[in-house]
């Protein structure tokens, strides 16, 4: 993968006197007519791009909370750690009016100027935006989005029907890509992450449908895992290769300018979880089994032994931190869209099922255990754990277990560690209903918001400003704790 990259445009404008009096005259005071009514698709294409992730941070900066990866201190995230009003401003703004409405323009655009495979990449990060709107907040604008002034006032759409339009849309630009596209308009370095590789665009669309066959468990799990194994075939064939930003020293990994880097001024906000660190640390809910990703993931500092901070407590009760020494906090390091990784322990989750296994069976196939191990084995070597100490873990009897003794515990719990800080891994807690026997040690936040009943959050609310502004969102507006559709 090669580095972000900046695209700088500089123009130099001669206007003569004579020329602003007709510009003046003719009325056209906000319109240049020097410069192009449109933005080229190699200019665009990487403000997209970066948008999406933006949208991804923002979107994982809460759910990591939700889903017990990360806890607040006494701080502004701490009402979204005690499930009160959560509403996800940041996020839904960043996936709507960045991600979605840019992605949608260079769809439009690439699809005007007879550019396939710029509207086949445009489709996908268009897919990831909305994917993600629709799995926070359930029900969303969608059909009759994106079309101001004539639609000031767009209503939102099922989720049961958002769905199928995600899926013929990874089709539509698993198609473009097949189609031939012309020299002069074709993705190259203003591509940040695949580089204009569209074989690999291909791939991250077959991941995709995968990822999006196996959030509907619920709705059928047969068909869901038979669809996602049929899919994976054409995904992705190793960790070099996924979807993801590289970042570098002058564009930092948006977990760095907004989590890491504040912490070293002493502006703590959210932190490690208990559940997650205890997971981890041989001391708590694995007894004996240190994971060696726990040095890369949290920094103690100079504590003997690791410490999350309590879901709900709002208070420094932990000792570890995700500072700019972590994987996850340092300025460069990617953040993931799609990965191998993920695919491996879909795999893994569909092939257990697939084979009658259940939350309390044991045992397997064979290919499903390779999976699981896989994944485990992938991850690590992506993070930078040591050859022999992926060796040590993944032959230690707590998780080389065999296939005749995987469980669906052991499959989700360290997709749950390796989908650290991504959205997919509270949609994962969602759909097995928060489920201490799959997630050890899940339990509801200190403190939870009353109003809840004592339920798990399950949604997000809409802003405040989108529910003042546009009627249509009341009218779809449900509690926190009502589960969305594909989780029911």
């Amino acid at each position: 993968m090669k580095n972000k990259n900046s695209i700088i445009i500089i123009g130099f404008l001669l206007v003569g006197m004579i020329s602003c009096s007709k510009f003046v005259e003719d009325g056209d005071v906000n319109i240049n007519p020097n410069k192009s009514a449109t933005v080229t698709l190699n200019t665009l294409l990487p403000g997209v791009i970066d948008a999406t992730c933006n949208a991804q941070f923002w979107s994982a900066y809460t759910t990591s909370l939700l889903g017990q990866h990360m806890a607040a201190y006494q701080s502004g995230p701490i009402n979204d750690d005690q499930n009160r009003d959560v509403r996800m401003s940041n996020a839904y703004r960043q996936l709507y009016q960045n991600g979605l409405n840019n992605a949608l323009l260079l769809m439009n655009q690439a699809q005007s100027l007879g550019a396939p495979h710029y509207q086949a990449i445009a489709s996908i990060l268009f897919v990831i935006n909305l994917s993600t709107a629709t799995d926070i907040f359930g029900d969303v604008p969608y059909s009759t989005a994106f079309k101001a002034p004539e639609i000031l006032y767009p209503t939102y759409d099922l989720q049961q029907d958002i769905y199928p339009q995600l899926n013929t849309l990874l089709y539509n630009a698993i198609n473009l890509v097949n189609q031939t596209n012309p020299a002069t308009l074709k993705p190259g370095t203003d591509d940040l992450i695949f580089q204009g590789d569209m074989t690999l665009w291909k791939r991250t669309a077959y991941s995709l449908l995968a990822r999006l066959a196996i959030h509907t468990t619920k709705k059928g799990a047969d068909s869901s895992y038979k669809k996602a194994l049929s899919l994976l075939s054409n995904g992705f064939t190793s960790t070099t290769k996924d979807c993801q930003l590289v970042y570098n020293d002058k564009n930092f990994n948006p977990w760095a300018i907004n989590v890491s880097n504040r912490i070293s001024t002493g502006n703590f906000t959210i932190a490690p979880s208990k559940r997650l660190v205890d997971i981890m640390n041989g001391a708590g809910f694995y007894t004996g089994l240190v994971d060696p990703r726990l040095p890369l993931f949290f920094d103690k500092r100079t504590q003997t032994s690791y410490i999350g901070l309590q879901n709900g407590a709002g208070i420094a009760s932990g000792n570890c931190d995700l500072t700019t020494n972590t994987y996850y906090g340092k300025n460069t390091t990617p953040l993931v869209l799609m990965s191998y990784t993920e695919q491996k322990f879909i795999e893994a989750e569909a092939l257990f099922l697939n084979n009658g296994g259940t939350i309390t069976s044991k045992g397997t196939t064979q290919a499903a255990y390779d999976a699981y191990l896989e994944g485990i084995r992938s991850h690590m070597a992506k993070i930078g754990v040591p050859t022999a100490s992926i060796t040590t873990y993944l032959t230690n009897a707590k998780v080389g277990v065999t296939k005749d003794s995987l469980t669906l515990e052991l499959i989700m719990k360290e997709k749950n560690i390796a989908t650290f800080l991504q959205n997919e891994a509270w949609n994962d807690v969602r759909r097995y209903d928060y489920n201490s026997s799959i997630y050890r040690g899940m339990a509801l936040p200190l403190n939870q918001e009353t109003t809840l009943n004592g339920e798990y959050i399950r949604r997000s609310w809409y802003p405040l400003d989108e529910i003042n502004r546009n009627p249509n969102a009341i009218k779809s507006l449900m509690p926190l704790n009502t589960k969305v559709w594909w989780d029911q």
